[in-house]
């Protein structure tokens, strides 16, 4: 089994700035306890917010980096990507305020060894209310170019997430994405699927043939009904992950995979999830090669 499995932390995400040193501090902390907890449970690596590092001032980036280079997990995606002030989507967007913090967000995503963002941002790229939905739309096309220019620079791949109506509105499947993405037509605008969100929007997991086929797919998150762990939902309740699997393997996916949850339990069902998920993934995996051709 090739694949890799790993968890997001969620730390400083899209969390107000808080004066004085006390809380950045915790924060770092935080970071070196949950990579402690992640490896000690068997993940391959971990996934960061970029509202963490952006929020961090440049000493205290520098400490929270060299205990990355520490770790023995590496953190490959970040996810939080836009904070819902500095909007993408409206009449206040800014362009200055836009480029000043792409530079700054990727080159410390880089700087981490990071390589894939993830672009959800629902609070920045909602569409205000009486706001036009297709000049929302070019907004975010154009925003994504923007974010073309830095990706080259920092050699860092843009992922869009789909969100569900909830939380955004626009972009809430991943056909809807890809979509967007052969608009743009970039080289480092790719596509993530994430189960809790194709859940709540009824979106097929069979569309995911397409994503991985036309090499959009670039990054996964997995989670249960209400950011749940994978494995602590049970019964008819729980997400149908082994056909979430079988499709992905099916199709050649190669990317890795992420369980995005709530963070409320994130030590008591981290250890138990991976299991889970690892049992599920080889499960799948074995049936696929016990199959005979006709």
């Amino acid at each position: 089994m090739n694949t890799k499995f790993g968890c997001c932390l969620i730390i400083g995400s899209f969390v107000p700035q808080t004066e004085g040193k006390d809380m950045e501090t915790d924060k770092v902390k935080q970071l070196q306890a949950g990579l402690q907890l992640l490896e000690e449970n068997g993940y391959d690596f971990a996934e960061l917010t970029v509202q963490f590092l952006t929020q961090l001032s440049e000493e205290e980036f520098q400490q929270a980096k060299k205990i990355i280079q520490q770790s023995s997990l590496n953190i490959p995606v970040c996810n939080s990507f836009i904070p819902p002030q500095l909007k993408v989507v409206g009449p206040t967007v800014s362009i200055i305020e836009l480029d000043d913090y792409l530079d700054l967000a990727m080159r410390r995503v880089r700087e981490i060894g990071g390589e894939q963002i993830i672009f959800g941002s629902g609070g920045a790229r909602t569409i205000p209310v009486g706001f036009s939905k297709k000049q929302g739309y070019e907004q975010i096309k154009q925003f994504l170019c923007r974010c073309e220019s830095y990706a080259v620079k920092y050699g860092i791949t843009i992922a869009i997430e789909p969100l569900n109506k909830l939380e955004s509105n626009i972009i809430n499947t991943v056909e809807e994405a890809i979509s967007l993405a052969e608009e743009v037509n970039l080289p480092h605008i790719k596509v993530l699927a994430d189960s809790y969100h194709m859940d709540l929007e009824n979106e097929s997991f069979t569309i995911l043939k397409r994503a991985i086929k036309d090499e959009w797919l670039s990054h996964v998150h997995i989670s249960d009904r209400e950011r749940r762990f994978p494995g602590e939902v049970e019964g008819k309740e729980a997400m149908n992950f082994s056909k979430l699997f079988l499709i992905l393997q099916e199709a050649n996916y190669r990317g890795l995979i992420s369980s995005e949850c709530n963070a409320a339990s994130l030590v008591d069902e981290n250890a138990l999830s991976l299991q889970f998920v690892k049992r599920t993934w080889s499960t799948v995996e074995g049936g696929i090669a016990n199959v005979k051709p006709d």
